[in-house]
């Protein structure tokens, strides 16, 4: 059975201050830092084929450790980064939803329409995660494949597994260093075996409702 374990990356220096991230290269928090401890913690017994991450460091270094704990090489895949926000980029949430009060209503309510502003769309992030899923699932027909991304790619990846469509995007959370599970059954198909566990995170919780997302 080919199971994939989905990580959001730990809490950022932006996700504290509700700024919108998107492709950025914020680094972790002092507290996300140790919430990626948790998460090799939390994995280390799991016997991984391979680990992948987005290379912007938030997800890079919530990756490592659990790649230093299991001396394994972790492939860094850009089409893992999160959504190009464009615009938005470095702006609080607050701005934002005064700003763009119209975009960002679609986004929240009909995010599959929006493009962001000089950014991504949904689709486009579904594309380049569609090509990583493709050569993921042409190298591994069974195994454990970790993959530490980001919320947007995280919630796409969980939609076309279970093949859903881009409107039932914001259907479920990714908490920070949140592990997920998805696996694929005899018929081909995959599941949902785990979601947003954040019982290793105990003392170290960020709570993301408040978050640029």
């Amino acid at each position: 059975m080919l199971k994939l374990y989905l990580v959001r990356h730990g809490e950022s220096a932006w996700n504290v201050k509700h700024i919108y991230a998107g492709q950025q290269d914020v680094p972790l928090s002092e507290l996300g830092a140790l919430q990626a401890e948790r998460v090799a913690e939390q994995l280390q017994d799991i016997a991984f084929d391979a680990l992948y991450a987005s290379p912007l460091k938030r997800a890079h270094d919530t990756a490592s450790p659990l790649a230093n704990v299991k001396k394994m090489p972790l492939r860094l895949d850009s089409r893992l980064e999160e959504i190009h926000h464009g615009a938005w980029e470095g702006t609080p949430a607050a701005v934002i939803r005064e700003q763009y009060a119209d975009e960002y209503l679609v986004w929240r309510t009909e995010p599959h329409r929006v493009k962001m502003p000089e950014g991504e769309s949904l689709e486009d992030v579904s594309e380049r995660v569609k090509n990583f899923l493709q050569d993921v699932f042409g190298k591994y027909n069974d195994g454990n494949i970790l993959i530490v991304s980001h919320d947007a790619v995280l919630r796409v990846i969980l939609l076309q597994t279970l093949t859903l469509g881009l409107e039932f995007f914001w259907r479920w959370r990714f908490d920070n260093a949140s592990v997920s599970v998805v696996e694929r059954i005899d018929d081909g198909n995959f599941r949902l075996a785990l979601l947003n566990d954040v019982h290793h995170l105990e003392g170290v919780f960020t709570d993301c409702s408040a978050q640029a997302l």
